[in-house]
């Protein structure tokens, strides 16, 4: 992507937005509050969402385009908000301060 004109997901037009990305933005953090959103999102098919650093991902129970060629380059060495939430983007942060940090990483999935 690089020299690409491509515009960041949050300023691109025409670009539909459902519930928030990151659910520290939320504007009371409760448990209603975080069910609401992941329910928002998932009915958009939107099965990434951030809490901080954690990701959270709910099963679509259908197939979905988020494993393609495109969102590998999408989010092969760009930083963790330059894209909506995904899983692509987990593992390059994990990988990249492998390389930096000469340190093992962990991921728990549960």
């Amino acid at each position: 992507m690089q020299g690409s004109k491509e515009r960041y997901h949050w300023q691109a037009q025409n670009v539909k937005h459902s519930g928030v990305d990151d659910m520290v933005l939320l504007a009371k953090i409760s448990e209603d509050a975080i069910v609401e959103n992941l329910k928002k999102r998932f009915l958009d098919d939107y099965i990434f969402t951030y809490i901080g650093p954690v990701l959270i991902s709910v099963n679509p129970f259908k197939q979905l385009p988020y494993f393609t060629d495109r969102e590998i380059d999408m989010y092969q060495g760009a930083a963790q908000y330059e894209n909506p939430p995904h899983i692509y983007a987990l593992a390059d942060n994990m990988y990249r301060n492998m390389l930096i940090d000469g340190e093992n990483q962990c991921v728990i999935i549960r």
